[in-house]
């Protein structure tokens, strides 16, 4: 990465003692969704004069200032050094990296013994976005005035009705391509060009080749200061003004006469619109072009288990203790035509229009889909009464059937039914999910694609994700390799196969492996082109029936019968011992030869 400028030694623009910004207001100006305040011992009121890089090998001046140490973990052990070097620096605070672990023990620690505020970056904003966001937001809580000052963030249509008070003019707030992200009321009605730029959402391509072959947009970009277009026969005159957050341009501002003539304190008050600009761009452009992708990140981070959970849920506006439960979608080519990666992306579309929404995050090379599906909760007090009011009737049904009533008949011990209000509710999260489900296997059965929809467990909150997931990819597994199951099950719907495949897994990683016998046998019967793995296979699968295992191989019982004693005499296998068949078809299990339907 190559240096950035260090600010740590004497940044530009640093307030002085008197007028230094909180880190507080530094944060509430741009900056706090893109960190986490782990400790800030002196509080949200401490002084900030700067921001800097943080870099081992200097020695640099850095107090009150907010040091970034780029590409420090906050869970790895160099970090509890960094924060006590930065300390030493007299720094008000320093970013770490949040990695998946969070914070180290150790660097909690230290912490606590230091006046340094620790803040960790969240994993979707890039460190020079950071930066760029802390700079302006000191920029910006450096004492901002007049009727911009209270805009909430990231409000551009406030935002653009404020500066238009504040210049005495109608506003517009384009990005660098000359798009138009907010424009202010007009009180004598917009001039032509203005009306056409407003419809049309960018300024016409027309007028941009007017502007580019005087030069002007060239003076604009290149300009720190305010650049004047003087009225025409056509339009009015207009004073326009890059915004900037640092060296990167962020977008401009645009300001023509509303009526009557700019008067002489406009350019000023443009150049303060411009400063004030900057954190509600940058803020903007974060949500805009990042959006989708800080979404994406955040779900793959919730499914994979690596994610800081309050920051992932505040990342797609959910709590982090909402209930959730995980899909997994399964595209197999079907019969003539067919496209596995249109179906997934219908499939994803649909869960997108599901109530609630789902959540999706695709794999490609496998033609897969996850949805993360956000529930909502159940009522505080609604569940545990129903809990209770289940168990105080099964009570009931059970001394019921134990103990009858005197005189009564033996059909009187007969259970009660289950009343209709204990019945699954439409809204119960298992249902909800099955409801999902069965619309992405339809959506990819539309586009001709096999399907195989998988169901994780109903989880608590989102931290519980990833074993969800986990879940539903070993039932998808299930499906692919077993024959008439239904294309759409969770657990309990594959219950025996999908335990018998985590034993499987389980058996597998012993060590020494208990399937030696089967390995043997395997290579046996690649070396000398026989066929005994997948005898003993068949023969498992059918119970240690001689002719039924016959009928299976298509060969005759004697043939079945020689083979079987190959592998008594060749491997010492007794099939006659239960231990011997059960670690048998383990190994076979794991050699992919069981169960007999989905492999042959």
């Amino acid at each position: 990465m190559p240096p950035l400028a260090d600010d740590a030694r004497e940044p530009e623009d640093t307030p002085g003692p008197e007028d230094a910004p909180s880190l507080g207001s530094v944060l509430a100006a741009g900056a706090g969704e893109a960190v986490e305040v782990v400790t800030v011992p002196g509080g949200h009121a401490v002084p900030v004069r700067g921001i800097g890089v943080y870099d081992p090998g200097e020695t640099f001046a850095a107090r009150d200032h907010v040091l970034v140490a780029i590409g420090v973990d906050a869970s790895s052990p160099a970090a509890a050094d960094v924060l006590r070097a930065a300390a030493r620096a007299n720094a008000a605070a320093l970013v770490l990296r949040r990695g998946a672990a969070g914070p180290a023990p150790r660097l909690l620690n230290v912490a606590r013994t230091v006046p340094t505020a620790l803040l960790t970056r969240a994993p979707w904003v890039e460190w020079t976005e950071l930066i760029a966001l802390l700079r302006a937001g000191l920029a910006q809580s450096g004492g901002a005035e007049g009727p911009h000052a209270d805009v909430p963030l990231g409000d551009l249509p406030a935002l653009a009705n404020a500066f238009a008070a504040l210049v005495g003019g109608a506003v517009t707030i384009e990005d660098p391509e000359s798009r138009v992200l907010a424009y202010s009321r007009t009180e004598n009605g917009a001039d032509p060009l203005r009306r056409l730029t407003i419809l049309g959402q960018r300024v016409p391509r027309w007028r941009l080749a007017e502007l580019g072959a005087s030069g002007f947009l060239r003076t604009l970009w290149t300009s720190d200061d305010v650049v004047h277009r003087p009225a025409d026969e056509r339009f009015p005159e207009r004073l326009a003004i890059a915004v900037r957050a640092g060296e990167e341009v962020l977008g401009s501002l645009w300001v023509a006469a509303d009526g009557t003539p700019l008067g002489p304190g406009a350019r000023q008050a443009l150049r303060e619109a411009a400063r004030t600009a900057a954190p509600h761009l940058l803020h903007h452009r974060l949500r805009s072009r990042t959006g989708a992708t800080r979404r994406g990140q955040a779900v793959r981070a919730l499914i994979d288990g690596t994610a800081d959970v309050p920051s992932a849920a505040a990342t797609l506006g959910l709590a982090p203790h909402t209930p959730c439960v995980v899909l997994s979608i399964l595209a197999l080519p079907g019969t003539g035509q067919s496209d596995p990666a249109r179906a997934l992306h219908l499939a994803a579309l649909q869960a997108t229009a599901h109530h609630p929404a789902g959540l999706t995050a695709r794999e490609e090379d496998r033609h897969r889909l996850d949805v993360l599906l956000p529930l909502p909760p159940r009522p505080a007090e609604a569940a545990p009464a129903t809990d209770k009011a289940r168990l105080t009737d099964q009570t009931r049904t059970t001394d019921q059937a134990r103990t009858p009533a005197p005189g009564a008949t033996a059909k009187a011990r007969t259970p009660e039914r289950v009343r209709p209000s204990e019945q699954p509710r439409p809204d119960d999260p298992a249902r909800v999910a099955k409801r999902l489900g069965g619309e992405l296997a339809a959506a990819v059965r539309g586009a001709g694609a096999r399907p195989l929809v998988a169901i994780g467990p109903v989880c608590e909150d989102l931290a519980d994700a990833a074993a969800s997931r986990r879940a539903a990819h070993l039932v998808l597994r299930v499906l692919g390799e077993r024959e008439g199951l239904p294309e759409v099950a969770a657990e309990d719907d594959v219950r025996a196969a999908l335990d018998a495949l985590r034993v499987t897994e389980a058996v597998a990683a012993l060590a020494p492996p208990p399937d030696a016998a089967v390995r043997a046998l395997l290579m046996y019967d690649e070396e000398h082109r026989t066929d005994l793995a997948r005898t003993l296979a068949a023969y498992l699968d059918r119970f240690g029936d001689v002719p039924a295992t016959a009928k299976l191989l298509a060969v005759h019982p004697n043939t079945l019968r020689y083979r079987l004693r190959r592998l008594h005499d060749l491997f010492g296998m007794d099939l006659a011992d239960p231990d011997t068949r059960l670690l048998a078809e383990l190994g076979l299990r794991a050699a992919g030869l069981l169960p007999w339907a989905a492999r042959h």
